[in-house]
């Protein structure tokens, strides 16, 4: 892939990020887009425990404890002790949880559906397929990544 390419490309994901942070912020009014994104990991996992979250969206134990309290405090996430193993703690959706995460599904689809709309119908499973094969891409690439290396890094 040439150079002129890859920075066509980079521009395109520039402009998908930032529409796609404003959408997501523009659906998750009563959270941070940080708890947002927990919000429905949990929702779309059932029930992790803070190492399976943290893994999951890669982030450090401490930062997403920080946002997991923050959700706690505002009756969204539940934290439950694991019957044989103590050590344990299960991170769950409250009703009111469950709740938020279906209006901000609601409000989700109905957007992308709308932007699904102006795509030709015989290319949107290509486009969701093309898409998974990029994140997969992106993830596989990630320990790959400098400027994640300087980040970890700098992170205290």
């Amino acid at each position: 892939m040439d150079t002129s390419q890859v920075r066509d490309f980079r521009r395109f994901l520039r402009h998908f990020t930032r529409v796609t942070n404003t959408q997501l912020r523009h659906c998750c009014t009563q959270v941070t887009l940080a708890q947002c994104l927990v919000l429905l990991e949990v929702d779309e996992q059932q029930r992790l425990t803070v190492g399976q979250l943290a893994s999951r969206l890669r982030l450090d134990d401490s930062t997403l404890s920080r946002t997991i309290d923050g959700l706690v405090r505002k009756g969204l996430l539940d934290r439950i002790r694991d019957d044989e193993d103590r050590r344990v703690v299960w991170i769950g959706l409250t009703p009111e949880g469950t709740a938020a995460c279906n209006a901000i599904h609601e409000q989700n689809d109905a957007i992308f559906r709308g932007i699904f709309d102006k795509i030709p119908p015989s290319k949107r499973d290509a486009v969701v397929r093309n898409f998974k094969i990029l994140v997969q891409a992106f993830l596989d690439s990630e320990s790959d990544s400098t400027c994640a290396t300087i980040e970890q890094e700098a992170s205290p």
